[in-house]
C-alpha cells in the first residue's frame, strides 16, 4: 500500500485541521525547522502503530496545546495497487479511539479495526506477543526514518537488539514466538495425555457401532445378478439417447446408473423443450396471416399530393406579394390625396387680391372653386383591392384542400406501413421456430407440425417411462449395494482398531516428548540465526550498490552485515571493509564523520525497505535526515532517491530551500503518469503553520541533444 491523503487535526506541531494530498510517486515537504515536518511524518506512524516510541508512551502529549477541541485527530487513507483504500481514523481526547474502514464498507472499531488493521497491513504481526510494538518496529526500521533515530542503524542500539528487529522484518520473528510454544507444550505434557485419553472414549464407541451395524447386515440376504435386469433396460434405452452419449454406458454400477438416468432425464427435458417449440409453431401457423399491401401506389400517391401542396404553397405566397404591394400603392395614394386637401383648405384660408405666394394677379374665384374643389375630395378605395384580398383567399383554400388530401394520403400509407410490419413479424416468428426446431423452411407446412409434434410427444412419453423404470431399478440397486457394504464397514473398523492402537502407541510415545523438545528448540534458535544471515546475504548486494552510489569515503567502500549467535541469542553488526587496503572497521563509528554515518544508517534503511517484500507501506518517508550531510554526499543520495521512487512512493522533507530545490528539480515527474507533489510549510503561530501545496512540473522534453563546438 501507499500513502494516498493524511488530514491532521490537534496534533503535536499541526493545532488546526489540515489536509495533505500525498498521491504521488515523490512528495517533497519543505519548511524551516519547528514549522511542523516532523509532526506531519509523526502523524503518519501514530495513525497505524498507535504510538511514536522516542517520544514515550503517554499518548496525551502528542495532543497540540493550541488544539481548539482539546483532542488530537488524525485520518490517513492508504491505497493498494487494485486502487482499493483503507482508512484509518485515530483520536485521543483522554482515551484512545481507532477506526478502520476498506473501501467504501461500514468503519470498524475496536478490537475488529485492529484485526483489520493488522490484516491489511501486517498479517504477521497479529500473531507476535505485541503486535503494536512489531508492527511499529518495523515501520520505524524500514519505513520512516525519524529526524532523530537517523543513527540508530549503525551505533545506538545493542548488536542483540539490531539482530531482533532485522529477525522480525525478514519474517523470522515467528521462529521465537515457535519456541515460546515448544517450552510451554512442554509444561502442559500432563494435560495433553489425559486430552489424549479422552479422546479414545468416542473411539471405542465408534468400533461398538460397527460392530452392531455388521451384525445387522449379515442378516440380509444377497441378490444375485439375474434378479437386477440392468442389461436389458440399458438397451431398451440406448436408442433413444444421443450417439455421443451412449459410447458413455455399460459399466454396472449404481454410479453408472445414476448417469445414465441423468442422460435420460436431460433427454426427456429436451424433448418436451421440443414438443412445446413445435406446439407454438402450429399455433403460429393456424393464426391470420395479415396481408402484405402494396406501398409503392401509396407512396407515389403521398409524393403528387406534396407536389400539390408546394404548388399551393407558393400560390398563397405570390398572391399575399400582389396584395401586399397593391396595399402599398393604395397608402401612397391616399397621402397623396390628403396632402393636397390640406394644402387647399390652407390656400384658401390665405387668399386675396394678389398671390400670397409669387405677388402676381391670379383670376380669384376660379382658383377659389378649384381648391374648394381639391379641399372636399375624400381618398376613395380602389375596388382594386377587394380583388387581392378575394385572391388572397381562394389560394389560401386550395391550399387547405391540398393539406387535407396529403393527410389523408399520409395516413393511408401508415396503415399499409403497419399492415406491412404486421404480416413480416408473422412471417420472422415463423421463421425463428423453423430455425429453433432446426427444419428445412421450404418443407414446414402445418400437416409436418402436426406429425412431428406426435412423434416428439411420444418420445418424451417413451423417455418418462423409462425413467421411471430406471428408478425403480436404482431402488433395488440400493439395496444390493447394502449388502456390499459389509466388506466396507469391515475395513472402517479395521482403521478404526489401528487408530486406538495407534492412539495408545502416542500415549506411551508422549514420555519422550520433554526431552527432543529441548532438543527442537536449540534448532530452532540456529534456524533463525541461519534465516536472518540467509536473508541479510540476500540484502547485502543491495546495500553495497546503495552504499557506493553515494560513496561516502575514499577508502572504505564496502559495506556487509555480520552475524552470529552467542548463548542462544543473535547479534547483528555492520563493518566497513579497505578491500585495496586490506583493512576492516567493525565500529563504523570509529572510522567515519558525523555525515559519512548519516550516509551509512540512510543506506542500511533504504536496502531494507527495498529488499523486504511484505513491509506494511511500499513508501520510504525520511524526515530531514540529509541536514548533516555535505554538498558530494547531499547529489549522491538525491540522486539515489530519484531512483527509489521507481519502486517507493517517496516523501523527504528539509529544512533547507536549496535543498528543497535541488530534490524539486531530481525527483520531478519524467513519466506522463509520474506525479510529485511540493508541501511548504512556514509562518508558524498558535493555529499551525501556513501550508502551500502544489504539483511540481515534469520535464517538457524529455531528451536534450548538445552539438559538439568545432
Amino acid at each position: 500500500m501507499r500513502v494516498k491523503t493524511l488530514t491532521v487535526a490537534g496534533f503535536r506541531g499541526l493545532p488546526r485541521s489540515a489536509t495533505f494530498d500525498l498521491d504521488a510517486d515523490a512528495v517533497i515537504v519543505a519548511g524551516a525547522n519547528g514549522t511542523g515536518k516532523t509532526s506531519m511524518f509523526d502523524a503518519i506512524l501514530w495513525a497505524m502503530a498507535g504510538s511514536i516510541g522516542r517520544l514515550g508512551t503517554e499518548e496525551a502529549q502528542l495532543v497540540s496545546r493550541y488544539s481548539p477541541s482539546g483532542e488530537a485527530r488524525v485520518e490517513l487513507v492508504l491505497e493498494s495497487p487494485d486502487e482499493s483504500t483503507l482508512t484509518i481514523v485515530r483520536r485521543f481526547d483522554g482515551e484512545s479511539h481507532l477506526s478502520v474502514a476498506v473501501g467504501d464498507d461500514t468503519p470498524k472499531s475496536g478490537s475488529a479495526a485492529e484485526s483489520t488493521l493488522f490484516e491489511a497491513l501486517w498479517p504477521e504481526a497479529s500473531s507476535a506477543p505485541e503486535p503494536w510494538e512489531a508492527l511499529s518496529r518495523s515501520l520505524t526500521r524500514a519505513t520512516y526514518l525519524q529526524q532523530d533515530a537517523v543513527r540508530e542503524f549503525v551505533e545506538a542500539e545493542e548488536e542483540q537488539q539490531r539482530f531482533d528487529v532485522v529477525s522480525e522484518l525478514v519474517g523470522a520473528g515467528r521462529v521465537g514466538e515457535l519456541q515460546r510454544q515448544l517450552e510451554s507444550s512442554r509444561n502442559s505434557w500432563s494435560r495433553a495425555t489425559n486430552t489424549l485419553s479422552r479422546e479414545l472414549e468416542p473411539l471405542h464407541r465408534q468400533r461398538a457401532t460397527l460392530t452392531e451395524r455388521l451384525q445387522r447386515l449379515g442378516e440380509v440376504g444377497e441378490l444375485s445378478d439375474g434378479e437386477l435386469p440392468f442389461d436389458d433396460w440399458l438397451r431398451s434405452v440406448r436408442g433413444f439417447l444421443p450417439a455421443e452419449e451412449v459410447q458413455t454406458l455399460g459399466t454396472r454400477s449404481p454410479q453408472a446408473l445414476d448417469r445414465v438416468l441423468a442422460m435420460i432425464q436431460a433427454e426427456e427435458h429436451r424433448e418436451q423443450r421440443r414438443a412445446t417449440s413445435l406446439e407454438n409453431l402450429l399455433r403460429h401457423l393456424r393464426s391470420a396471416v395479415p396481408a402484405a399491401p402494396e406501398l409503392e401506389p401509396l407512396e407515389a400517391s403521398v409524393h403528387a399530393a406534396e407536389v400539390i401542396v408546394q404548388e399551393a404553397s407558393e400560390a398563397v405566397s405570390s398572391a399575399q406579394q400582389a396584395a401586399a404591394a397593391l396595399r402599398r400603392q393604395q397608402v401612397e395614394q391616399r397621402d397623396r390625396a390628403d396632402a393636397l386637401q390640406a394644402l387647399a383648405e390652407l390656400a384658401i384660408d390665405h387668399l386675396g387680391a394678389r398671390c400670397p405666394v409669387c405677388d402676381q394677379a391670379y383670376d380669384a374665384d376660379a382658383t377659389r372653386a378649384r381648391l374648394s374643389e381639391l379641399a372636399g375630395r375624400t381618398g376613395d378605395t380602389p375596388t382594386e383591392g377587394d380583388m387581392s384580398v378575394e385572391s388572397v383567399r381562394g389560394a389560401a383554400a386550395e391550399l387547405e384542400t391540398a393539406e387535407s388530401d396529403l393527410a389523408e394520403a399520409r395516413a393511408s400509407l401508415r396503415a399499409a406501413q403497419q399492415r406491412a410490419e404486421a404480416h413480416d413479424d408473422w412471417e420472422r416468428t415463423r421463421q425463428q421456430y423453423v430455425r429453433d426446431l432446426e427444419l428445412e423452411a421450404s418443407r414446414v407446412t402445418e400437416a409436418l407440425v402436426v406429425d412431428l409434434l406426435a412423434a416428439s410427444q411420444s418420445k418424451a412419453d417413451a423417455l418418462r417411462e423409462h425413467r421411471n423404470e430406471g428408478e425403480r431399478l436404482s431402488l433395488r440397486m440400493a439395496r444390493a449395494a447394502e449388502v456390499a457394504q459389509r466388506a466396507d464397514l469391515e475395513q472402517q473398523l479395521s482403521a478404526i482398531e489401528s487408530e486406538v492402537e495407534a492412539r495408545e502407541s502416542d500415549l506411551r510415545a508422549r514420555t519422550e516428548t520433554g526431552e527432543a523438545a529441548g532438543e527442537v528448540i536449540g534448532a530452532l534458535r540456529e534456524a533463525a540465526g541461519s534465516i536472518v544471515s540467509t536473508e541479510l546475504t540476500r540484502i547485502e548486494p543491495l546495500l553495497q550498490r546503495i552504499y557506493a552510489t553515494v560513496d561516502p569515503h575514499p577508502s572504505f567502500r564496502a559495506v556487509r552485515f555480520l552475524t552470529r549467535t552467542f548463548r542462544g541469542r543473535g547479534r547483528l553488526w555492520t563493518t566497513l571493509d579497505d578491500i585495496s587496503g586490506g583493512v576492516t572497521a567493525d565500529e563504523p563509528a570509529t572510522v567515519l564523520s558525523s555525515s559519512q554515518l548519516n550516509v551509512l544508517a540512510v543506506s542500511t534503511f533504504l536496502s531494507l525497505n527495498l529488499a523486504i517484500e511484505t513491509l506494511p507501506l511500499q513508501l520510504v518517508a525520511l524526515d530531514d535526515p540529509l541536514q548533516s550531510l555535505d554538498n558530494v554526499n547531499l547529489l549522491g543520495l538525491a540522486d539515489l532517491l530519484r531512483r527509489v521512487t521507481a519502486v517507493r512512493q517517496v516523501i523527504v522533507s528539509t529544512h533547507d530551500d536549496r535543498l528543497a530545490s535541488l530534490l524539486s528539480r531530481k525527483l520531478r515527474p519524467t513519466g506522463e503518469r509520474d506525479r510529485t507533489r511540493l508541501i511548504e510549510l512556514d509562518a508558524w503561530t498558535r493555529e499551525g503553520p501556513h501550508i502551500a501545496q502544489r504539483d511540481i512540473e515534469g520535464d517538457r522534453v524529455s531528451l536534450r541533444l548538445v552539438a559538439a563546438s568545432a
